[in-house]
């Protein structure tokens, strides 16, 4: 009986990629790429040869994908090394006071609290309203009339009767009256840098604040 030199072709590859899957069972290597092309070079029917086109693109294909892969693990690579660069230049922050995205602020024994907000136009009036950790309005600063942009404010402490208050954190609302509405806006408080924590690849870095836990290093807006 006549054996067709053909019926096993699709059985040797098949093998053949079992081989190369055994080998690595998470990927496709280079060498398990040229063992498949060998042997369907080496098996492919003489009178249907594969079309060059075709051979082409599989050869394109992997060069492809094997291009993608290097080119992934370079960026991995260049965005460890911003990483650590970055990382270099924020160690500088440390013990610092900065301004950082929060309407929290930590109150000591003496010395004032600072802030500041970001107006995106002119107001009527802008008062900053301080509370203490049971919600209560303890104080207030008014600033009246305020132009466009960074406006600063600064509280000594103290109560609505002078006294000083404790030592504690404090929460600070700014509200801003155009045209005879009233609303709130964003505040940034003055706040210690006391460590870095870097993230992951790939995951912001984090700034620890005294008394005021951690934040994304994208929260520091300014450097006092």
């Amino acid at each position: 009986m006549a054996v067709n030199p053909y019926q096993n072709v699709s059985g040797l590859t098949t093998t053949a990629a079992a081989s190369a899957k055994a080998k690595d069972p998470s990927s496709l290597g280079q060498e398990q790429f040229l063992q498949l092309m060998t042997t369907q070079l080496t098996h492919q029917d003489p009178f249907q040869p594969m079309d060059n086109g075709a051979f082409l693109g599989q050869i394109a294909q992997f060069g492809t994908v094997n291009g993608i892969n290097e080119l992934l693990g370079s960026f991995d690579t260049f965005s460890s090394n911003i990483q650590s660069s970055q990382a270099l230049q924020a160690s500088s922050l440390i013990g610092r006071d900065v301004l950082a995205n929060t309407n929290q602020a930590w109150l000591n024994q003496d010395g004032d609290v600072t802030g500041a907000v970001n107006l995106d136009t002119s107001v009527n009036n802008m008062t900053v309203n301080i509370y203490n950790t049971n919600g209560e309005l303890v104080n207030k600063v008014d600033l009246g009339e305020q132009s466009q942009g960074m406006v600063g404010f600064n509280w000594n402490g103290n109560d609505f009767s002078g006294q000083r208050l404790p030592t504690g954190r404090y929460r600070f609302e700014v509200e801003v009256s155009r045209a005879g509405e009233t609303t709130a806006v964003d505040t940034s408080m003055s706040a210690r840098v006391s460590s870095l924590t870097l993230g992951a690849p790939g995951e912001p870095m984090q700034v620890e604040l005294d008394h005021l836990g951690q934040f994304a290093f994208s929260d520091i807006k300014q450097i006092l």
